[in-house]
C-alpha cells in the first residue's frame, strides 16, 4: 500500500471539502429557488459572479472527489478489492454527477440574466429553449451525485470495519451518514438535508486529515 497514494487521496478529499463549502456558500448568496407557482420555474440569479464561482467550485469538488476515490482504491485495493471497488466506483460516479451539475450551473450563469435588486425580473425575459433542460440537469445531477456519495459511504463502512481500530467507529458513522444522505429525495426532510450535508462535509474533512496524516494502516485481505 503506497503511503504517498493515500496522502494524495486525503489531500483530494480536503480539496473536495473546501470546494463544496465554497460552492454551497456562494450559491446561497447568489441565487434563490423560484417560489411555488412562479411563472418561470428557474433559479433567480442575484449575483452572476458569485453564481459562476458556485458552479466552478461544484465542478472542482466533483472532479476532486472522483480523483480521491480513484487514488484511495489504488492504495487499498490489494486488501479488499471487491468491497473497496464498489465504494470507489460509487464515489467516482458521484464526482462525475456533481461535476455535471456544476457545469450546468455555469451554463445557466451565462444564460439567465441577473435579477435586479433581488426581484424576479425574469417575467419579461424570454428564456432560450435550452435553459430549462439545463436547469433540470443541474437539479437532477446534483441530487444523484449526493445520493451516490451516500451509497459510497454505506459501501465504505464494511471496508473500514475490516481494517479495524478506530475505523470501526468511523464505519458505523459512515453508514449512518450515508443513509441520512439518501433522504435528499424527500422534499419534506429539509432539516435532514442540512444535517446530512454538514455531516458529509465533516466526513470529507476528517477523512482527508486522517489519510493525509498517514494514519491508515494496511487492511487485512479478504478471506474466502
Amino acid at each position: 500500500m503506497s503511503m504517498s497514494t493515500i496522502r494524495i487521496s486525503g489531500l483530494l478529499l480536503l480539496l473536495t471539502a473546501i470546494a463544496t463549502a465554497v460552492s454551497v456558500m456562494t450559491r446561497l448568496n447568489s441565487s434563490m429557488e423560484p417560489l411555488d407557482g412562479s411563472p418561470i420555474p428557474l433559479p433567480i440569479i442575484l449575483d452572476t459572479s458569485q453564481y459562476v464561482i458556485a458552479g466552478a467550485a461544484r465542478v472542482l469538488s466533483g472532479l476532486a472527489l472522483l480523483a480521491a476515490a480513484a487514488f484511495l482504491w489504488m492504495a487499498i485495493r490489494v486488501g479488499q478489492p471487491q468491497a473497496m471497488g464498489l465504494a470507489a466506483a460509487l464515489l467516482v460516479l458521484s464526482g462525475v454527477a456533481t461535476a455535471i451539475s456544476g457545469a450546468a450551473m455555469l451554463a445557466l450563469a451565462g444564460g439567465i440574466p441577473q435579477a435586479a435588486n433581488g426581484a424576479a425580473t425574469l417575467m419579461t425575459w424570454s428564456a432560450p429553449g435550452w435553459v430549462e433542460p439545463a436547469d433540470a440537469v443541474r437539479w437532477i445531477a446534483g441530487k444523484v451525485g449526493f445520493t451516490l456519495a451516500g451509497l459510497g459511504l454505506i459501501a465504505l463502512g464494511p471496508v473500514q470495519w475490516r481494517i479495524g481500530g478506530l475505523l470501526k467507529i468511523s464505519a458505523v458513522a459512515d453508514v449512518v451518514i450515508g443513509v441520512a444522505m439518501l433522504f435528499i429525495w424527500v422534499d419534506a426532510a429539509t432539516v435532514m438535508h442540512r444535517v446530512s450535508g454538514i455531516a458529509f462535509l465533516l466526513w470529507l474533512i476528517v477523512s482527508g486529515v486522517w489519510l493525509t496524516a498517514g494514519l491508515l494502516k494496511s487492511p487485512q485481505p479478504d478471506t474466502p
